[in-house]
């Protein structure tokens, strides 16, 4: 299942009842976003490692080495990044080793390493590019854990323990909430559809994790038919991902640069233990053929620092969504399956453009 389609079925953000939430009862003041072409500030386009039998998290043995895997998470990996490598880090943990290395320094990579670092560990990261210049940093990074596998390939087994890492993943950013270094803060967020959804499945972690959560069918931002309202996190990468390598290195982990070609590279490294993050490069690394890349592209505008909402709007064959940052207003809603090219499409851009200065113009 794919972004699009989990938003429609979904359209939710998990949050926890028992983290402080802004009080007011008053209805927000919802200003226009600024979607013109002369805003633009760049376009990028980032490649989610989606795995249709969802996220692999396990452990195997290559002689003398001990392989844990953490990757495969899709569109998921910045909301599930505590709730993954919290599993992966007690997997590389179980014989004690005095040292650690993790192979890939996105999100996962460096929540791996914090973690062992702060446990006492000699922890190492390989990478042949480091925060900001990864994939997690391109992520719209809204906390939702969503688009990482096909329903259809996963057991209840999967999707059971998969609901106690939504938890576990959404209680790891609340100790960063408001902290300006970290950029990750409250904001009200909308799913927009012009359909009723046909059934309602449970919401990613649990229906409790989310306060605050209306649906509505009239008075709807922007005119649509239904929505889903409920205040959630939005994590910003640019900030988000420099800090908390900073808290690695803080802790004594360190970052080395070396780029992998095949797995017997991966095995020549010293530690016996080596935790493998590495994302779509796992799929010629560990030959897995049910790793494959969706394209995304984001279009960033100017930032404008009263928008305080986000939405993600469904109309027939199209999706678009807004999220904003500190320093940028992100415009996205493209997945385009099997494809390398992380070149951006400037005629896509200006569609994009357009579509968010439409809805703007409705509010």
């Amino acid at each position: 299942m794919l972004r699009r389609e989990f938003l429609f079925a979904t359209g939710a953000v998990g949050l926890s009842a028992c983290t402080a939430l802004p009080q007011s009862r008053k209805e927000p003041q919802y200003y226009p976003i600024k979607s013109s072409l002369d805003r633009v500030i760049k376009n990028v386009v980032g490649l989610r490692p989606y795995r249709t039998a969802g996220y692999r998290l396990e452990a195997e043995t290559f002689d003398n080495k001990k392989i844990v895997h953490n990757y495969g998470h899709g569109g998921g990996g910045i909301s599930l990044s505590w709730g993954t490598s919290s599993i992966a880090t007690q997997l590389a943990l179980e014989s004690s080793p005095q040292s650690v290395a993790v192979v890939g320094s996105g999100v996962m990579g460096i929540t791996c390493a914090l973690m062992l670092a702060r446990q006492g560990v000699k922890v190492t990261v390989y990478a042949a590019e480091f925060p900001p210049h990864t994939t997690s940093n391109i992520a719209a990074a809204l906390w939702l854990p969503t688009s990482y596998y096909d329903r259809k390939e996963v057991s209840e087994d999967f999707l059971a323990q998969d609901k106690q890492i939504s938890r576990a993943a959404l209680e790891g950013f609340y100790g960063y909430v408001n902290q300006p270094d970290y950029g990750v803060f409250w904001h009200d967020y909308h799913f927009l559809s012009h359909r009723l959804p046909k059934r309602k499945r449970e919401l990613p972690g649990g229906n409790d994790l989310y306060p605050q959560y209306k649906v509505s069918t009239e008075n709807n931002l922007f005119g649509y038919t239904y929505q889903e309202k409920m205040k959630s996190l939005m994590i910003d990468p640019s900030f988000y991902l420099q800090r908390i390598k900073l808290d690695a290195q803080i802790s004594g982990a360190t970052f080395q640069r070396k780029k992998f070609g095949s797995l017997q590279e991966v095995l020549s490294l010293k530690e016996n233990v080596i935790i493998n993050c590495t994302g779509l490069g796992a799929k010629d690394l560990f030959n897995d053929d049910k790793l494959l890349p969706v394209q995304g592209q984001l279009t960033l505008l100017l930032p404008q620092p009263e928008i305080n909402y986000s939405y993600v709007a469904v109309d027939p064959n199209e999706f678009y969504y807004m999220f904003p940052r500190k320093g940028a207003i992100i415009l996205g809603g493209t997945t385009i399956r099997n494809t390398y090219s992380t070149k951006p499409d400037e005629a896509l851009s200006r569609k994009m453009v357009s579509a968010h200065a439409n809805l703007a113009s409705r509010l």
